[in-house]
């Protein structure tokens, strides 16, 4: 059995105000960052190892979006 994950919950603005903050969390203490929005819970920020093994525990394929050009 693995230990409890430590998960933060935030106001989208407290994250956006403190990016690089969650951004560590999650990188570096495979912690999540759960952002609210009028206390509802809306997105979560996990880190990478994580997300790609809940994509492989789902069977689920990532696809990557190309980024708009100009002319779009």
């Amino acid at each position: 059995m693995t230990a409890p994950k430590k998960e933060h919950q935030e106001k989208i603005a407290d994250v956006r105000n403190a990016l690089a903050d969650a951004i560590e969390r999650a990188r570096y203490y495979d912690e999540t960052t759960v952002m609210t929005s009028r206390g509802k819970r809306v997105a979560v920020l996990v880190g990478m190892d994580f997300y790609e093994r809940a994509l492989e525990a789902l069977g689920e394929e990532r696809v990557l979006v190309p980024k708009p050009t100009e002319d779009d």
